[in-house]
């Protein structure tokens, strides 16, 4: 009688949700080609405590509020610009148009090339194009995201990086180490649901060093930074990640469409946000249309969401615009921070980095 009575209770536990171990994640878990994914992107609104962690342990941030979104799809390395040179150590690549912006640099068509096998899930290199010309960047030593299977409390560490000379272009050197530990496993609550998870924390020290012949200007910064992502069987992508630089947190979950984040162009009256240079060291050009006439603010954020400079309010026409952004007036020091431009009380963000 007892054993049934066990066996009963397992089965509740298991059809009602509750979690009874933790989970392992392989190579089934990971995205493959053609999938497509909604990511909100948000800032760390105090409610997160990265030092909260365990066994057994119950994330709950369903107060995670987004200010923008994009879609993420794995697509074929061959429909890349630069596929060739990645078709036999890549199985997908994703556009990051949507995160990283270059305009006036003649830098376009960002994408991050990912490859998943039994034992692991690589980033194995990026490309850009130049001026129509495509850039290939394939690590010698791939970034390994996640060691399979992987559970708690799993580690393991990677050197990765290019060093590479880009004919009649400059010159381009990324150095990379990673160092990721399972440190803690159970549910995790967002605005999209709860689920089940791991908990991966990975430590990133990184040097980058590019120079562009055709704009005569070279740059090199040494930064470390944490990830931290929550991830679950079946999701493709991390259900929670957050990236922890010293200028603050910036927060990305898979979610469901939020209009009110003016995702969709139809709805928004700011449109084509963009800055150049960025980063930046002094001043930069803010660009942007407006689709009717409105009372137009600029406001800057920290990556905490503390309001660090704000404009006074101005009429403007409909039509583009280009506004000069001095980090001297704005009373902003080196690091990230969020450029809100708000029309007729309808808000567009963009990140912009200054330099040192």
């Amino acid at each position: 009688m007892k054993k049934h009575i066990l066996i009963l209770t397992a089965a509740v536990m298991l059809f009602s949700g509750t979690s009874i171990g933790q989970i392992t994640l392989t190579k089934g878990d990971m995205p493959q080609q053609n999938d497509t994914v909604r990511i909100s992107v948000g800032i760390n609104p105090g409610i997160i405590d990265l030092s909260e962690t365990g066994e057994n342990h119950t994330w709950d941030y369903s107060g995670l509020i987004p200010f923008q979104q994009r879609i993420d799809t794995f697509v074929s390395v061959s429909e890349t610009p630069a596929g060739l040179l990645f078709m036999f150590t890549s199985d997908f690549a994703v556009n990051m148009a949507g995160t990283f912006s270059f305009p006036g640099t003649g830098i376009s068509q960002p994408y991050l090339y990912f490859k998943s096998t039994s034992s692991a899930y690589k980033n194995t290199g990026f490309a850009f194009t130049m001026d129509n010309f495509p850039i290939p960047a394939p690590f010698s030593n791939s970034d390994i995201l996640y060691q399979f299977p992987l559970t708690y409390p799993h580690t393991d560490s990677s050197a990765s990086g290019v060093d590479m000379n880009l004919p009649g272009t400059g010159y381009l050197l990324v150095d990379r180490h990673r160092h990721n530990t399972v440190d803690g496993w159970g549910t995790l609550t967002t605005p999209y649901g709860t689920f089940d998870v791991i908990r991966i924390k990975s430590e990133v020290t990184e040097y980058d060093s590019v120079y562009l012949e055709s704009q005569g200007t070279g740059i090199g910064l040494p930064y470390s930074y944490t990830e931290y992502k929550w991830l679950g069987n079946n999701q493709k992508v991390p259900l929670l990640l957050v990236r922890d630089i010293a200028e603050g947190a910036v927060v990305e979950y898979p979610d469901s469409i939020r209009n009110s984040l003016g995702v969709n162009e139809k709805q928004n009256i700011v449109t084509k946000l963009a800055i150049y240079p960025n980063p930046v060291k002094s001043t930069a050009t803010l660009r942007f249309n407006l689709k009717q006439k409105s009372t137009v603010v600029f406001t800057a954020v920290d990556l905490s969401g503390k309001e660090i400079w704000q404009s006074p309010q101005q009429e403007m026409v409909s039509g583009f615009h280009e506004i000069t952004l001095d980090a001297l007036q704005m009373n902003l020091n080196p690091g990230t921070c969020l450029l809100q431009v708000t029309a007729n009380n309808r808000t567009s963000t963009i990140k912009l980095v200054f330099l040192p």
